[in-house]
Formats: C-alpha cells, structure tokens, sequence
C-alpha cells in the first residue's frame, strides 16, 4: 500500500492506519519504532490513557478527539508487535471485544431478563468469572490489575469484596483513630490508606478522584505564582 499525506476533506480508515504503523516497523521504517518493545512503551500508554481522562474531566472535545487518537496509536502498536510474532493482530483483538460485548450483554443480544441494575451487574460478574475459569473468590480479587493505582485497586477489591460477604474494614473510622495513635511504619500507613479509602467508599466518594482534587486545590491556592 502506497501510504501518502492525505488532504484534510479525506480520511484514512484504521486498515491504513494499521499499514502506517507496520511501515513505520519495518527495515526501512522509522529507526525510533522499529526498537520498541511492549515494554518499553508500557508507560507511554498509561501517559495517553491518563491524558485521555484529563481531557474527559476538562470537557475537552479537540483535546479528547486528539488524547483518544494517542490511545489508539499505543493499542494498534501493540497488536503490531503481536502480529509481528505471529501471535495475534488488530482484527483479533476487535474480534476479541466484540464477542466479548455480545456474551457480556444477554439482556440486549439474547433472551435474558433484568428487571434492575442490580441484576444487570450480578449477571455481568457471573459472566465474567465463568469465561475467565475464576474458581474462587480469591481469584476474582487477584485478576483485579495490580498496574491500576494503589488507592484505585483497593477501592475495586473492597467493592468486590463486599459483594462476596468480606468486609477489609468493619469500622475503618475507628480503626483509622487507632491506627495513627499507633506506631507509624510502613505498615500501618497501608492500613490507613485502606481504612481512608473504605470511608470514601461507603460515602460514595472515589478515593481517587477525591486525592487528585486535593493536589490540584493544593497548588492552586496554596503556592505562589
């Protein structure tokens, strides 16, 4: 395929995205993208991710339009690589969640009723533990990703936790009180981590979301010009 720049009343469809991609890894490509490794981009595609959800929280369409292109720039890269070893390509990955999307929605796609949302999500975690062969409760809580930020994650667990009957803090006020009248270590710093982050929760406040309002706040009216 003859790759060209093309004028701005014409698009390029992701069949020829894909081909700008392998052009750029091939021998006489781009020396910078025929070194890369799924590694050594990993943190360039949490970056875009991350500036993707600053443009949805700014509201920002160009900038969402632009950060959602990077996205994609890093999700095509990697199935490139992938293709490359002949494990898999993009089409299998879109394949992927496709299927995906059509077993994980019986209610819209099939004959299953939900009266409520409640059912919706009851029904969508008992989907997803059968297609990934999840034994056990503790494996439910492990395939949670330990890439995701640590205040993130526990959120997820205590959540999921909570939905099989396990509670991480029964009374995390209290059990924060004690903690800092205690000895400070590492230790006890994660457990208060844990205990903040379940108070959030139950008031139904993203722990987060709630930490990363507090810098911004911070900077902005605590620093200097």
């Amino acid at each position: 395929m003859n790759i060209t720049l093309k004028n701005k009343d014409t698009k390029y469809t992701i069949d020829e995205f894909c081909q700008i991609i392998r052009k750029l890894r091939a021998p006489d490509g781009c020396i910078w993208d025929r070194e890369q490794t799924h590694k050594s981009i990993r943190r360039d595609f949490l970056e875009e991710c991350y500036e993707a959800v600053e443009a949805i929280d700014l509201e920002n369409s160009d900038m969402l339009r632009e950060e959602l292109g990077d996205v994609l720039l890093q999700v095509v890269f990697h199935a490139i690589i992938e293709e490359e070893k002949g494990h898999f390509d993009f089409s299998d990955v879109i394949d992927d969640v496709a299927k995906k999307m059509v077993i994980r929605h019986p209610h819209v796609f099939g004959e299953v009723e939900v009266n409520n949302m409640d059912e919706l999500l009851t029904n969508w975690d008992n989907i997803k533990k059968s297609q990934k062969g999840q034994q056990s409760d503790k494996e439910l809580l492990l395939s949670i990703s330990k890439a995701m930020p640590s205040l993130m994650r526990c959120q997820k667990v205590q959540k999921k936790a909570s939905k099989l009957g396990v509670e991480m803090h029964e009374n995390p006020g209290e059990e924060l009180l004690n903690l800092i009248e205690g000895d400070i270590n590492s230790e006890s710093i994660g457990k208060m981590l844990s205990a903040v982050t379940c108070l959030a929760r139950h008031n139904g406040i993203d722990a987060e979301e709630a930490l990363s309002k507090h810098i911004d706040s911070f900077i902005e009216n605590d620093i200097n010009e």
